[in-house]
Parts: C-alpha cells; sequence; structure tokens
C-alpha cells in the first residue's frame, strides 16, 4: 500500500535561497576565526534566531547565556553527522566546521586524553544485556511482566505506519514529535525514526503507531499542495528477543588496512636469515600481525657494514620501528629499519565512524564495537540491529561497497545467524566434553559456539552459536538442543521411574551415587515420571541398567492424601514435622496441587497409618516457620536449592516443576507466585529470577505456556487458528463488522467473528447451509456424552471422577450436571452439594460429600 498525502508545512529552505543553513550560528565567526567570509554556509549573525522561530529547528545546546555548543554540517543525507567526532573530543580536529562528524558531542575522556570505550564484558549485549522481555508467538509481539504473566499481547493488524518525506536534515525525533502535535497526534519518541537520504538538505521520518487508522487519519489530515509528503507503509513488528531461536541481527564488517614495505639491514647473513625465518614461519609478528619475509639479498645500501637485507611487505601501515624490533631477540636485530610510505592514507576512527553512519541509514542499532586501532590485516568491526532481517539488508546492500579511502578499497559485510541457550552450570558440566567433541566439526561448517563465564549470568551457562550459513546454524543448533536436552532413561519399551524416585530418600541417595561414579547428571522430571541424564552417550548408557535396576527392587508406591483446609492448617501449623518424626523421608508435601497434598511413598501400611495420623490428629502448639533449607514445594530438606529474592528455598527440579505446573490450576490469569511460608507468601517471581532459575528451555515453554492462557481466556478477543496444530493468532471482530483472517502460516481463511469458513456469504446463510450437518454433529456428541464449554466451546468429554469439570481452553469450573459455570473450584463443589447432593453420582458408590 502506498497512498501519498502532504503536511501543510514548508521549510525555510523553500522561501530562502540559502535554505536552513542560515539558522545555523557559525562558532568560527563567533571567534572571529571564519575563513570562509560570505561563502560560509552558517550564520554569521553571533546570536541564533530563537527556537521558536525555526519549525523543526537543529538542536541547539547552549552551555552559558552568552555562548552556543558548535553546530556543524554534512552532505545531506550523510548519517555521518549522529556519530561523534573523536578529534574534536580531544581537541585536534583540524577540519573545522568542514567535518562530516558529529562536534556537538559529550564525550568521556581518560586521564591521559584517550577517548574511553566500554569494557570488554559489554560488547555483547545481546547476551549480557537485561531480557526485553518481549516474545514473538503465535504472530503476535507478546510483553511479560512478573510472574511471567502476558501483559500485553499485539497483532500486525494493531498498528500503523507512514514515512514522512522531504524534511530538514537536521529534524530530530522530537521535532518530529512537535509536528505530529499539532495535528492532534500524540506519539511516543520511541515510534519515530529519523532518516537521513540523498537529496540536498532533506530526511524522511518513519512513524510507526499501535493504532490501525493511525496513517489513514494522518493521511486525510494533511494538505496535498505541501511540500512534505506522508506515504501510508507497512507497520514493522516491535522487537522481540527469543533464547534458542535463530535470529539475524547481527553484521560483521572488515576492510583492508593500509600496508607498507620495511626494510631491515643486518651486519650478519646469519643475523639477517633468523630474521627471515621467524617472520616466514609467523613466530615473529608486527603489531600482532603476520608479515612476508622475501628472502635475504645483499644490500642495496652503500654502507659496507650493513651489506644484508631482508624486505617485508604487508607490514601495518602504523607499524613503528619500535614495533618491528619489538619480536626480534636483543642481540639478533637490525643495524637499521627504513619505513617505507603507506599504501594509502587511513584513519581508523573516520572509518568506524563511516561504516557504522552507513549501517545506521538501514535501520537503527542496539550495538556497535569499532575496528581495534592495531590488529590484523583486516579491520573487523561488527554492529547489531535493533530489528530482525536487518542485518540480512545491510549485508545484501552494502557488502563490496568502495570505500572513499583507499584504492578501490572494498567493504566486507555479512550477515550473522546466530542462537544462544541457557543451561544450568552442573548439567553444562558434564554436556561439555560432547559439545567439544563436535566443536571441530562445527567450525568446518564455520559455525563457532561461544560460551560465557558463568560468573556473569548468575549460576547459569549462556551458550551462543554464530555463522554465516542460516540452513548450518540451524543444523548445529539442533544438534545443540539434542545434548542440553539429555536422554531419558529407558529400560527396554518402558520408560525408567518408581516414585521413590520422586523423594530425597535412600532410592534417591543411591542415583546420587551413580551420578558421582560415572560423571553423569540426572534429572528428576517429577510432572512427567522420568529421568532424564546428561552426559557422555556411553556413561548414559551404563546407567540405564543401574537405574532399572533400582526401579525394579523398590517395591514402594506413592499414596496421594488430599488435605481438607483444616488439615492443611494444622499441616502448616507443625503437624506435617511430627508426622515426619514417625515416617521420615516417606512422605512428602504437594503444595502445588488444589487442593493441598501429602504424598506417601511406601507400604499399603505406611498409607493407612499416615490416613490415621491425620484423621487423629492431636492438636499442635506451634508457629507456621520453614527453616531455612526447606523447599517451600516438598517441605523436605531442599535438593541443589534455589532462594528467591523473598528468602524462600526450593529445590531446583521442584522449583521447575512448579512453574510448569503453579498456575495450571490458577483460577485467574498465569502469574507464578512464591509458594513460601506454607503457600502464603503469594510475591510474584521476578522474570530475572525465573532467567536466573530456569535452563532456557524450560523458561521459553513457560512463557508459551502462558501466552496460551492468555489467548485461551479470552475467547472474545483472541481466537487460534482453525487448522489443527497451526498455532497463528487472530483477533476476534463483532458480528456486526466480521473480517476475512488469512492464516500467513497455513493458508486457511476464516472469518473473525463466527470462526468459520465461508468465503462470499454471510454468517446467518452459512449456518443455514450447515445446519443439516451440525444438527447431526450436536446428536452424535450427546450419544457419547460430549458437551460443550459454556464460555469457549471447546468440546469435554467425561469418563470418570466427579462432576467437577474444568475447561482445558478457558480455565471455567463447570459442574457437568447442569453445565452451570464457576469461578474457583470451591465455588463449584458447594454448587454440587447444594443442588446434586454430592460432586460424585451414585454409580460411582455411596459417596456424596467430601
Amino acid at each position: 500500500m502506498n497512498r501519498t498525502a502532504t503536511l501543510p508545512w514548508r521549510p525555510a529552505a523553500a522561501r530562502d535561497p540559502k535554505g536552513w543553513q542560515t539558522n545555523a550560528p557559525c562558532i568560527f565567526f563567533a571567534h572571529g576565526k571564519c575563513r570562509n567570509g560570505q561563502a560560509c554556509s552558517f550564520s554569521h549573525s553571533i546570536v541564533p534566531k530563537p527556537l521558536t522561530e525555526m519549525p523543526l529547528a537543529a538542536n541547539v545546546k547552549a552551555t552559558s547565556p552568552a555562548t552556543t555548543s558548535p553546530v556543524t554540517t554534512s552532505p545531506a543525507g550523510d548519517t555521518r553527522k549522529q556519530v561523534n567526532c573523536r578529534f574534536y573530543a580531544l581537541g585536534t580536529c583540524l577540519r573545522g566546521d568542514s567535518c562530516p562528524f558529529s562536534h556537538d558531542i559529550d564525550v568521556e575522556v581518560g586521564e591521559k586524553g584517550e577517548v574511553q570505550t566500554p569494557d570488554e564484558d559489554e560488547m555483547e549485549p545481546d547476551d549480557n544485556n537485561p531480557d526485553t522481555w518481549i516474545r514473538e508467538l503465535g504472530g503476535a509481539v507478546v510483553q511479560y511482566g512478573d510472574g511471567a504473566g502476558v501483559l500485553k499481547a499485539s497483532l500486525p493488524s494493531d498498528f500503523s505506519a507512514v514515512r514522512i518525506r522531504q524534511l530538514p536534515f537536521h529534524s530530530t525525533q522530537a521535532s518530529v514529535r512537535e509536528l505530529l502535535d499539532g495535528f492532534g497526534f500524540v506519539v511516543s519518541l520511541d515510534d519515530i525514526r529519523v532518516i537521513p537520504i540523498g537529496k540536498q538538505g532533506l530526511c524522511d521520518a518513519d512513524i510507526r503507531v499501535e493504532d490501525p487508522s493511525f496513517a489513514k487519519r494522518l493521511a486525510e489530515a494533511t494538505d496535498p499542495d505541501a511540500m512534505i509528503k506522508v506515504d501510508i507503509v507497512n507497520a514493522p513488528m516491535p522487537k522481540a528477543s527469543n533464547f534458542q531461536r535463530v535470529e539475524c541481527k547481527k553484521v560483521n564488517c572488515s576492510w583492508h588496512r593500509p600496508l607498507k614495505t620495511v626494510w631491515l639491514n643486518f651486519g650478519a647473513k646469519r643475523d639477517a636469515s633468523a630474521a627471515h625465518d621467524g617472520f616466514s614461519s609467523g613466530s615473529y609478528k608486527i603489531s600482532g600481525a603476520p608479515v612476508k619475509s622475501h628472502g635475504v639479498k645483499g644490500s642495496h645500501q652503500a654502507r659496507s657494514f650493513q651489506p644484508w637485507t631482508v624486505m617485508l611487505t604487508e607490514v601495518p601501515a602504523g607499524a613503528t620501528e619500535t614495533d618491528v624490533h619489538r619480536p626480534i631477540p636483543m642481540h639478533k636485530r637490525p643495524a637499521h629499519v627504513e619505513l617505507g610510505k603507506p599504501s594509502f592514507q587511513y584513519h581508523t576512527a573516520t572509518a568506524n565512524a563511516l561504516v557504522k553512519s552507513k549501517l545506521m541509514e538501514i535501520g537503527p542499532l542496539d550495538w556497535w564495537e569499532d575496528a581495534a586501532k592495531n590488529g590484523g590485516k583486516r579491520a573487523k568491526a561488527r554492529g547489531r540491529f535493533q530489528e530482525e532481517g536487518l542485518a540480512a539488508k545491510a549485508a545484501a546492500s552494502l557488502n563490496g561497497w568502495v570505500l572513499p579511502f583507499g584504492n578501490k578499497l572494498r567493504l566486507d559485510a555479512q550477515a550473522i545467524y546466530s542462537a544462544r541457550f541457557r543451561v544450568v552450570e552442573r548439567i553444562y558440566k558434564v554436556v561439555k566434553p560432547v559439545i567439544d567433541a563436535q566443536t571441530e566439526s562445527w567450525r568446518a561448517k564455520h559455525v563457532f559456539l561461544t560460551a560465557y563465564d558463568v560468573s556473569r549470568t548468575n549460576g547459569q551457562r549462556v551458550l551462543r552459536l554464530e555463522g554465516e550459513d542460516k540452513g548450518e546454524v540451524a543444523e548445529v543448533k539442533g544438534a545443540l538442543e539434542r545434548i542440553l536436552a539429555g536422554e531419558v532413561a529407558m529400560d527396554g519399551p518402558d520408560t525408567v521411574w518408581t516414585p521413590a524416585y520422586a523423594v530425597n530418600g535412600g532410592v534417591f541417595l543411591k542415583l546420587k551415587q551413580i551420578e558421582e561414579s560415572l560423571g553423569i547428571a540426572i534429572v528428576r522430571n517429577k510432572r512427567l515420571s522420568c529421568l532424564h541424564l546428561f552426559g557422555s552417550p556411553e556413561k548414559c548408557k551404563e546407567a540405564q541398567p543401574l537405574l532399572a535396576e533400582i526401579a525394579k527392587e523398590d517395591t514402594s508406591t506413592t499414596h496421594t492424601i488430599e488435605l481438607t483446609d483444616d488439615q492443611f492448617s494444622w499441616a502448616r501449623l507443625g503437624g506435617f514435622n511430627e508426622m515426619r518424626k514417625t515416617f521420615g523421608r516417606k512422605i512428602t508435601f504437594d503444595s502445588i496441587s488444589t487442593p493441598k497434598r501429602i504424598l506417601v511413598t511406601g507400604s499399603e501400611k505406611d498409607y493407612r497409618l499416615a490416613l490415621d495420623k491425620l484423621t487423629t490428629r492431636e492438636d499442635i502448639a506451634a508457629k507456621c516457620t520453614e527453616e531455612e533449607n526447606t523447599c517451600s514445594i516438598c517441605w523436605t530438606e531442599a535438593d541443589d536449592p534455589i532462594q528467591t529474592s523473598c528468602t524462600h528455598t526450593y529445590c531446583t527440579d521442584c522449583f521447575e516443576n512448579f512453574c510448569f505446573a503453579g498456575s495450571a490450576s490458577s483460577n485467574n490469569d498465569f502469574s507464578l507466585r512464591c509458594a513460601g511460608a506454607s503457600s502464603t507468601c503469594g510475591k510474584e517471581i521476578p522474570l530475572s529470577e525465573l532467567q536466573d532459575h530456569l535452563p532456557s528451555r524450560a523458561l521459553e515453554k513457560i512463557l508459551e505456556e502462558s501466552f496460551t492462557s492468555y489467548i485461551r481466556r479470552r475467547p472474545d478477543t483472541f481466537r487460534y487458528c482453525a487448522t489443527p496444530d497451526c498455532d497463528r493468532v487472530y483477533r476476534v471482530s463483532s458480528k456486526g463488522s466480521p473480517v476475512a483472517f488469512t492464516c500467513p502460516n497455513c493458508l486457511t481463511t476464516v472469518c473473525t467473528a463466527c470462526h468459520e469458513s465461508h468465503q462470499g456469504i454471510t454468517c446467518a446463510e452459512h449456518f443455514d447451509n450447515k445446519s443439516g450437518g451440525y444438527a447431526a454433529l450436536q446428536k452424535t456428541k450427546a450419544k457419547l456424552g460430549i458437551k460443550d464449554c459454556p464460555k469457549c466451546k471447546t468440546s469435554i468429554e467425561k469418563t470418570e471422577g466427579c462432576n467437577h469439570m474444568t475447561c482445558l481452553g478457558c480455565k471455567a469450573h463447570i459442574c457437568w450436571k447442569c453445565m452451570e459455570t464457576f469461578k474457583t473450584s470451591d465455588a463449584c463443589y458447594a454448587h454440587l452439594t447444594k443442588a446434586h447432593g454430592g460432586a460424585f453420582d451414585t454409580r460411582y458408590g455411596d459417596f456424596q460429600g467430601f
């Protein structure tokens, strides 16, 4: 779509032959040093015009009531003006107002005058900077808050965008916002991006707003005769970040450095030969770079005491005589060094700024790392764009671009595909040898793995894959995911498991002994009742029969005791601790479930004794207390403990299971709240802590489940595509204004009002046509005992149990007898008792109540 309109404002350049440039004061004229006289493009009026007289005025920063900071110019569309001039920061810029870089800067200068650069740890913001907690799921951009709950979900159809063209080149985000304010449009600075272009004195601005009607309304509100134009364009989605997904935001740039030739003159042939051998083999380097040596020749010098010469080529242009001497032993150094001229004139800072400015023309950068002043034969810089896909665009447009210095010097720009992982340190330690064994083959595919220091990531190891080929990166990513996922312990076709593995008893101690003896890690997945093994495939294979034998020898069974409110209160006030004195590790608590449960792992006799203890419970004169090392979920000594900011402790695997299951039974929106202090804490767990305590695989899965819960609970706002297994989301429209949604994933078209496909006819006509088949379907469902959820119409089949049902779609609590819905399970049970005489049908037994 490319609708064009114009804004009713003309820049000063349309009225004044000298254009907007006369508005900017000449700082050199103010000091009596301007050499350009009448030809100067800046104003020679010492007092600049008031800002109120300058539409979309340039930034003029007052340093005192009588002075202003210098304002410089550059060719129109030249983004170098957005980059600071390092020489000006040091007070050594000789180009004055002709300098293409910004002199309106605030640069931190070191004690010795050098411009300070970030520490090396700050050079990788995609790995070390705080997560934005924005994810792209189901075609939506999702913003998360503490507790992993969804704060907001936005679809592409929620945004609209315009490009305002032919603005003065000195336009800023603030000046564009001021212009839009005049038309009654309130726009955030973050939604505005100013883009210099190649036309004299002009630039563009892109504005993206989360309002589908914004672009059309702005276009209709503008004057078609004005100079500044407005184009309606496709709206890009806000940037999102995802672990374990291949993305393309980084670009690597490199170019040849200037080189020169150096001659070394020796008095002894053996010293000349030694120097030649050292440089030829690469053991001698100049400024860290290998150079070429062209053998030992008789000296072209007339001096007889220096008859032997070694010529070196491809020497870094900045190398000094000291740099040449440094790699050669003191007693073998040449008597004389002759330095040739550089192959071309070059300033590292200027080259860095120029390349950075070219990238900024393509899109905003999150981060940029300059090429080092010294190094190899090629200068290497890199940057990271804010938006996905811009790195590929930059590589396509800038690779091979002729740099304005040097003889046909070209830029090499390469898009980098990357994927990141977070893994618990104890697992990383045992899988590292497996990873190391494959890194050589990965490097052969030009895919490289970086593992960051665990001290920088709060106990978790961050891994990053990078490569130039998307397919190769995706293939290696799959291999790494399989290593980090481990393997499930199997006994033939069966999963190895015994209820005793779920508790920290004697069987658990045997599991720990196997871990230590074989050098592997074993993670108990209580949620799925299986063991995950990590480490050497051979050792994991050796462990499986040992674990299977333990499971076979154990005859214990897990018995569940659901607690009433009175029983739970008794247990939390000290009753559970009293039971632990009798049963030891045979009993654990389950604070995730609703209602709360005590799990007895042992014989039928143990179960009966525990049940009797609860039934005949004695008064406990104790307060609700938790020991520092007690897990808030199982109420036993925490295994591999972690602690939240609210000072509550969890077993590592209990915490992960809690995050997966803790909100599944919640009656409200997804929100992970601390289960400490006997489930009374309730503080939302910060996202940063979830990131610290969960591997990236688990965290991303939890965020996906949170999004699924958010969508399912809002059937009047969002729906999933009608195609099975398609995860695309669309926004529901009113029945009075239906819209056809064509899924970009599977290309299925559905009506956003009735959620069925009926192209070319109305909803009413469609239902009339299908009524015969619809009635037959309803008859079949009634025959099979299948009912639809009264709220979201999800089909539900009851096979056993009580008449309290929970819809898997919208989480509504349903009375199966009359299909009435409730917000909580307690309300549903109360209704069943009052209206239907109990939660169970008589055919299940005589039990009618609780």
